[in-house]
């Protein structure tokens, strides 16, 4: 009987301890820095949608975290990828996403409905009573995926009858909107040139209304000038930069980084996962002002043996990396076909009928079985205590 006891004891130990490790991974983990971005795990979840292939999928409003107080709310872009919140996340650009060839259109639909608009105005203007949020943020979803991933909603019966004429009234009012600036962009994103020279020019992006601040590290001996020679700390949207270099600096580099205090991120703005990770891209869909921050890399060689005798570096500024290729015109994407729908391939955090939903309430599921085998162990030890009676 005691080692019955004993065993139920622990058995009651070790379940406790895994609850105790499951609410511990539950929770969001924190920047690393305001230029990474990551999604919350609590996020709101709309109707489940179902696409004429037979296929379904759940849909969720995401909480993007940009900096570290601010959150904006998300949709996805591809129905085929799931999301990974322990990713790290940064501003992206269409071109690479799917949709690409409908970004126009994607940033007609996230400005024009909700929450970019309040629920009631949505309504009013779709003609669209009664209409929950569950259903603005499915038929929202649904009208995304239909651009992107191709997809179509069953025309009757599972889906609701809001959703169903949410989702047409945006695909036929959509239009070919501009998409947005980007809240603050350092161009080039790397800079090479030769010591002795002013290195770039570096171009500053940004919402910001107020200066953004210019710092440099790596290079003591370089200082951000602009385009006159003349010492810089702030830059406005549309400022060059350029790094000054003495012709005895040796090889070497440095990191110019940009700080907005108050960008204003704003609805069709894209992120994606940093530095190329697998995870679910995800399209803005409200505006909000962040604390952000953007860098860029200059690196150079030494001066040519010609500079170092006169003491003078080139007369003009070295040349920045090649730019890419820019991305295809509004009137080259409008004439792009939609993606096939013939067999779309949902994300398994994506499907209707998958056991733990993406919102996060996985972790009511494993405390309640935790519960349960508490409960379990509870009766053992009393059994076993009347038993020695």
């Amino acid at each position: 009987m005691p080692s019955l006891l004993f065993r139920a004891r622990r058995g009651l130990a070790v379940v406790a301890a895994a609850v105790l490790v499951c609410w511990g991974l539950s929770q969001p983990a924190a920047a690393e820095s305001t230029t990474i971005a990551r999604v919350d795990r609590r996020g709101t979840p709309g109707e489940d949608v179902h696409f004429t292939t037979g296929e379904s999928a759940t849909t969720t409003l995401f909480e993007l975290r940009v900096d570290d107080d601010t959150t904006v709310a998300a949709y996805c872009v591809d129905l085929s990828r799931n999301v990974d919140h322990r990713a790290a996340y940064a501003a992206a650009g269409w071109p690479e996403l799917p949709g690409a060839a409908r970004a126009g259109e994607i940033v007609w639909i996230v400005r024009n409905s909700y929450p970019a608009l309040p629920l009631e105005r949505l309504a009013e203007q779709s003609g669209i009573p009664s209409l929950s949020v569950a259903q603005a943020i499915a038929g929202t979803q649904a009208a995304i995926w239909h651009l992107t991933n191709g997809t179509q909603l069953r025309a009757e019966g599972a889906n609701s009858a809001q959703v169903r004429d949410l989702y047409r009234y945006l695909l036929d009012h959509a239009a070919q909107a501009p998409e947005p600036e980007a809240a603050l962009d350092l161009t080039p994103a790397e800079v090479v040139g030769e010591a002795g020279s002013s290195l770039g020019p570096l171009t500053v992006h940004t919402t910001s209304e107020a200066p953004v601040r210019l710092t440099v590290n790596g290079a003591g001996e370089a200082v951000l000038v602009d385009a006159d020679g003349s010492p810089v700390s702030e830059a406005r949207d549309g400022d060059e930069v350029l790094l000054a270099l003495p012709a005895t600096a040796e090889e070497g580099a440095a990191t110019v980084y940009a700080h907005a205090a108050e960008a204003q991120v704003r609805p069709g703005v894209v992120y994606s996962g940093k530095d190329g990770v697998e995870t679910q891209p995800l399209v803005v869909a409200e505006a909000a002002i962040a604390s952000l921050t953007v860098s860029a890399k200059v690196s150079w060689n030494p001066a040519s043996a010609e500079a170092e005798a006169d003491g003078s570096g080139p007369s003009e500024s070295a040349s920045p990396s090649p730019a890419p290729s820019p991305s295809a015109s509004v009137a080259d994407r409008a004439a792009s076909p939609v993606p096939s729908a013939a067999a779309p391939v949902v994300a398994e955090d994506k499907r209707a009928d998958a056991d733990l939903p993406i919102t996060g309430t996985w972790l009511g599921a494993v405390v309640a079985a935790a519960l349960v085998l508490l409960g379990a162990g509870a009766v053992v030890i009393l059994v076993t205590r009347n038993r020695q009676r």
